[in-house]
């Protein structure tokens, strides 16, 4: 082949692969939102930081500018089945988990959560609690087919609650309501009414709703082990294509250690929707989100990067 020819050849194929090169090397991540308040609040003057993960979300977007961030509104259901499509999209609000599920791979803890409450209206859970103590022995009722349990149809817990309620057969009895427009509001609707006697949430998300509707559900406490702690996380797509999530959690969990975490506005967008229900949040925040970022800074060991306890 002559010099000629390759030189062409060489500018042709330069030519061509550039773009592609260049396309490739910028990631984007979709970050998936619901209506599901209290975890998603249009910010307002009312609300300056939004709802629980708007302020996480809107602090990675500026401080990741080579990543392009595009956020869009599903239905908590249909944004489970996005990532597990494999597209290239995140959820600032997941439950963490140490190992990557085939939905998705975490980030390092960027939160901590109250344990999670039975919630109930004020007649049927004083029934509750006569018959399986307080705090709730949580096995014991979950067996009880005298109380009827009912829950958005793409809700998850953790480890140890899906743990039991697999175990307990509960999803095969359960009154599921779909995941659709304002799934939290729909599923205590239908607990105010008494198409349901139970469900188990959050107890924020009890809060939120009797303060904007003037209503009394109650929050039981479960009969769950001090241990296992509830740490919040970013959850991004474990089978998108050219190890997506492992690129991006990179970058994300670089910011968080070095920005976000320790921001005070962002522990204050946490505090104000956790402390009411959770006194302990400070603390706790303190031990398990900042402090082991101080040893990571010391010695630059990865498995210091966990919470001292797994997290369900």
């Amino acid at each position: 082949m002559s010099k000629y020819v390759k030189q062409v050849l060489c500018i042709v194929t330069g030519i061509l692969l550039t773009p592609i090169t260049c396309a490739s090397e910028q990631l984007s991540i979709t970050w998936l939102e619901n209506d599901g308040k209290p975890f998603y609040i249009e910010k307002s003057q009312a609300n300056p930081y939004g709802g629980l993960c708007n302020e996480i979300t809107d602090m990675l977007i500026e401080a990741l500018p080579e990543i392009k961030h595009t956020k869009v509104m599903l239905p908590q259901k249909r944004g489970s089945k996005y990532l597990d499509e494999g597209h290239m999209a995140c959820y600032a609000c997941m439950i963490h988990r140490e190992e990557k599920t085939n939905r998705a791979t975490y980030s390092i803890p960027t939160t901590v959560y109250p344990p999670f409450s039975v919630l109930s209206t004020p007649d049927t859970a004083v029934k509750i609690t006569q018959k399986h103590g307080n705090p709730v022995s949580l096995i014991s009722l979950l067996t009880d087919a005298n109380f009827i349990y009912g829950q958005n149809d793409a809700r998850k817990f953790g480890n140890l609650i899906d743990t039991i309620a697999i175990n307990t057969k509960l999803y095969e009895s359960a009154a599921l309501s779909s995941t659709g427009s304002n799934a939290n509001y729909a599923l205590l609707s239908q607990l105010e009414h008494g198409y349901i006697d139970y469900t188990i949430e959050y107890p924020f998300v009890a809060d939120y709703y009797n303060q904007t509707n003037q209503k009394n559900i109650q929050k039981l406490a479960v009969n769950i082990p001090e241990k296992n702690k509830i740490f919040g996380a970013i959850g991004c797509s474990s089978s998108a294509p050219n190890n997506y999530a492992e690129k991006v959690l990179a970058k994300i969990n670089t910011v968080l250690k070095n920005k976000i975490l320790a921001d005070e506005k962002y522990q204050l967008s946490q505090r104000i929707w956790l402390e009411q229900s959770f006194p302990e949040f400070s603390s706790h925040y303190q031990r398990y989100i900042l402090e082991p970022l101080n040893v990571i800074a010391t010695d630059g060991s990865k498995e210091s990067a966990q919470p001292p306890a797994k997290s369900p």
